[in-house]
C-alpha cells in the first residue's frame, strides 16, 4: 500500500513518510494536511477514525471497490466519491477507478485502489518550493480545486483516444465490414456506455459540491469550482455525442453488409437469368426430340446455328441488363 502525507504548516511544506505524523499538524487550525493513501486502507483505519475523525460508515465505503459517484456530509467533514476514466486503445476497454476523497477545514484525504497517473504528476509538482505554496499555501478548498480539476482534465486525452478509435472504425465499416469490425463495434459501444453511465452523476455530484459545503468552499473560489464543472458538463456531452456515434455507425454498418448482400444476390440472378432461356432450349429440344430436325442431312450444322442463337440470346440479354444499369 502507497501512503504519502503533505503537511503545510508555518509557509512551509513538510513531507513526512509516515500518514501518522499527520495526526499533531491536524491540531494546528492553521495547517493543511493532505493524505494520500493507495490500495487497502486497512491499516489506516484507526488513523482515519482517531485524527480524522470519520465515521464507520464513511470508512467501509472507502473500502469499498466500486461505488457510484456521491457527495455526503459527515460530522466535520465531506465525504465526496468521484471516478478517474482510463482507457486502453490495443483492447478498446474502458475503466474508470474510484476516487475516494474526504475533506475537512484543515485536511484533504485521497484515497484509490490502483494508481492514478495525473494524481502522481500532480504530487510530484509539490517537490518545488513554488508549486507548493500555490497548491497547499492557498487553503484547503485550493487544494481541493486542484485535485477535481486535474481529475476532470485527465477525461480529455482519454476521450481523444476514443474519438481516433471511432474514426478508425468508420473507415473499417464502410471499406471492410466483417465480423472483427463488429465485435469491435459492439465493444467500444459497451466502453462509451459504462463511461457515460459513471461520469453522468458526477456532473449532479459537481453542482451539490458548492451549494452544500457553506463557508467551507470560500466565496472567491466558487467560480473555479463552477468552471470544473462546466469542464465536466462537456466531458458528458462528448459522451453523449460518442453514444450517437457508436449508435450510427451500428446501423452504417448493417447497412453495408445489407448492401453488399444485395449486390451479390444481383449478380448470382443476372448469371441465373442469362442462362434460364438457353436451358430452356437445350431442356426442351434434348428431352423431346429423339434427334433435332435436319441434323441428318445437314451434316449437324443444325447444332451450330443452335449454338449461335444460344450466344445471341444471351449477348442481348447483357446489352439490355448494361442498358438498364443493372451491371
Amino acid at each position: 500500500m502507497g501512503q504519502q502525507v503533505f503537511i503545510w504548516q508555518n509557509g512551509k511544506l513538510n513531507k513526512q513518510g509516515a500518514p501518522k505524523n499527520a495526526k499533531d499538524a491536524l491540531r494546528d487550525p492553521h495547517a493543511l494536511v493532505w493524505l494520500n493513501l493507495q490500495g487497502d486502507i486497512t491499516p489506516c483505519k484507526e488513523l482515519l477514525s482517531d485524527a480524522f475523525k470519520l465515521a464507520p460508515i464513511t470508512i467501509e465505503t472507502m473500502q469499498e471497490a466500486r461505488e457510484r459517484a456521491k457527495f455526503v456530509e459527515g460530522h466535520g467533514y465531506f465525504y465526496l466519491v468521484m471516478h478517474s476514466l482510463i482507457f486502453d486503445d490495443s483492447t478498446e476497454t474502458g475503466d474508470v477507478p474510484k476516487l475516494d476523497i474526504v475533506f475537512g477545514r484543515n485536511f484533504v484525504i485521497t484515497s484509490h485502489q490502483t494508481a492514478l497517473p495525473w494524481l502522481d504528476e500532480l504530487r510530484a509538482s509539490l517537490r518545488t518550493s513554488t508549486n507548493a505554496a500555490d497548491l497547499m499555501g492557498r487553503g484547503m478548498a485550493r487544494l481541493l480545486h486542484t485535485i477535481l480539476d486535474t481529475l476532470v482534465d485527465s477525461y480529455f486525452p482519454e476521450l481523444d483516444e476514443i474519438d481516433a478509435v471511432i474514426d478508425d472504425l468508420e473507415d473499417a465499416t464502410v471499406n471492410n465490414a466483417n465480423d472483427a469490425v463488429q465485435g469491435r463495434i459492439f465493444r467500444l459501444k459497451r466502453t462509451v456506455a459504462l463511461l457515460r453511465r459513471v461520469i453522468s452523476p458526477q456532473v449532479e455530484v459537481a453542482n451539490a459540491l458548492v451549494a452544500r459545503t457553506g463557508d467551507l468552499i470560500p466565496t472567491e473560489a466558487e467560480p473555479y469550482f463552477a468552471d470544473m464543472h462546466d469542464h465536466l458538463i462537456r466531458a458528458f456531452e462528448i459522451l453523449d455525442a460518442y453514444r450517437d456515434l457508436m449508435s450510427g455507425l451500428l446501423d452504417v454498418y448493417l447497412s453495408t453488409v445489407s448492401n453488399r448482400l444485395n449486390v451479390v444476390m444481383k449478380q448470382l440472378t443476372i448469371i441465373a437469368t442469362i442462362f434460364m432461356p438457353i436451358t430452356f432450349i437445350t431442356g426442351v429440344f434434348g428431352q423431346n426430340f429423339a434427334f433435332s430436325p435436319q441434323v441428318i442431312h445437314d451434316n449437324g450444322y443444325n447444332f451450330w446455328f443452335v449454338l449461335l442463337a444460344m450466344a445471341l440470346i444471351s449477348a442481348g440479354q447483357l446489352w439490355y441488363f448494361r442498358r438498364r444499369g443493372w451491371l
